[in-house]
């Protein structure tokens, strides 16, 4: 049982005070900051006594746009808009903010008007050439996309033709403050898509070819979590405990896939959000199902892994996900406007490379093509 496990950021879980301590009070003198944190999320959680006492007393460059899904004209926006170096990234916000600062400090080095060449910045790696070390804070505002604890990022071509990453070993947040005090202002849709997200990440991790011991650990007590409190949360939002374990979970499973990275799920999922606008979240999860079924007997140690999620069957967990979604989003493809004429397209685009690859089992796509007519 050879294998390694590499851990970069530094997980702190913290009340809302305690980081308004360490973000306030003359903790960052004569910095260089770059601020990622759009205006709504500076309204929702009382942040802007904050950033003006860090405008006092350091050169803040502030990103207020901070989009779902960021693409390349996003980034390209971002850049120049910097003037200044600088020394400290702080991104608060959702996993989109959280990607958008991973690609603002992988793509630093760049100066140009022209969106193509950031495109083939990322597609070609040209930014593994441009390493550059900050301080880098992040602060998720959900519970669900860990990626406040991995090393890449998505950027979503805006022609709608191709899903990118930015993936580098120092693009790691430093330290990730986990505050389930701010993912209380989140609405049931997003608590359950975020949540779903990290649900798949947690169960993916658990059967991805670069699994193991550890990281099937982290994934068991991910899905032991999420599951259990999930539904919990979505009828008690207010509820601190219920909302603290959803934390914990979506970072347990974030850890788990930051060393396995995902598999066949989440490569389905990127041209239903590119092309159908679908959430990230229901459309890793819409798939999860019949990818089970699939993957049932390369399933290491299946009893436990089922046993996480309290079931004895795939059946109760299709069961779970059916009464979770229940009022707030069925997991049906036609659910989302999307037709049988429209998944020969989806299958086609569905070969993600580092994903696909990834999962236990060889999926053709033929098996695609039946895995989406059985969802439609």
């Amino acid at each position: 049982m050879d294998f390694h496990y590499n851990i970069p950021t530094k997980v702190s879980f913290v009340n809302y005070e305690q980081t308004m301590e360490y973000l306030y009070g003359g903790k960052f003198i004569n910095k260089h900051i770059l601020l990622v944190m759009s205006v709504r999320m500076m309204e929702r959680f009382g942040f802007s006594e904050i950033i003006e006492d860090l405008k006092k007393n350091n050169h803040v460059t502030h990103i207020v746009e901070a989009p779902p899904n960021p693409t390349e004209m996003d980034i390209l926006e971002a850049l120049n808009l910097i003037a200044v170096d600088y020394e400290i990234v702080i991104a608060c916000g959702g996993g989109s903010v959280i990607d958008l600062a991973k690609a603002i400090i992988a793509l630093s080095y760049k100066r140009t008007q022209v969106s193509q060449v950031i495109k083939d910045a990322i597609i070609k790696k040209e930014y593994l050439q441009h390493e550059k070390k900050v301080e880098f804070i992040a602060v998720p505002t959900t519970a669900g996309t860990g990626s406040e604890v991995t090393r890449w990022a998505t950027v979503w071509d805006s022609s709608r033709e191709m899903k990118m990453s930015v993936d580098a070993p120092w693009l790691a947040p430093s330290v990730a403050y986990i505050i389930p005090e701010l993912t209380m202002k989140l609405s049931n849709r997003l608590t359950l898509s975020t949540g779903l997200d990290a649900l798949t990440h947690a169960i993916e991790s658990y059967w991805s070819k670069k699994s193991n011991a550890i990281s099937r650990e982290l994934s068991k007590s991910a899905i032991h979590l999420i599951t259990k409190y999930l539904p919990k949360v979505l009828k008690d939002p207010d509820h601190l405990e219920y909302r603290t374990k959803m934390s914990l979970g979506s970072v347990f499973a974030g850890l788990a896939f930051a060393n396995t990275r995902t598999t066949a799920c989440h490569s389905i999922s990127y041209p239903l959000t590119m092309r159908y606008g679908v959430e990230h979240g229901f459309a890793a999860a819409i798939t999860l199902i019949p990818i089970m079924r699939l993957n049932r007997e390369s399933i290491v140690e299946i009893d436990e892994f089922m046993n996480s999620y309290g079931g004895s069957s795939i059946d109760d967990m299709q069961e779970w996900l059916d009464e979770i979604c229940r009022d707030i989003q069925r997991l049906r493809l036609s659910s989302f406007g999307i037709h049988k004429e429209d998944i020969k397209m989806i299958a086609e685009m569905s070969f993600t490379a580092g994903r696909m690859d990834n999962n236990p089992v060889d999926i053709q796509i033929e098996d695609i093509i039946e895995i989406l007519n059985e969802i439609l």
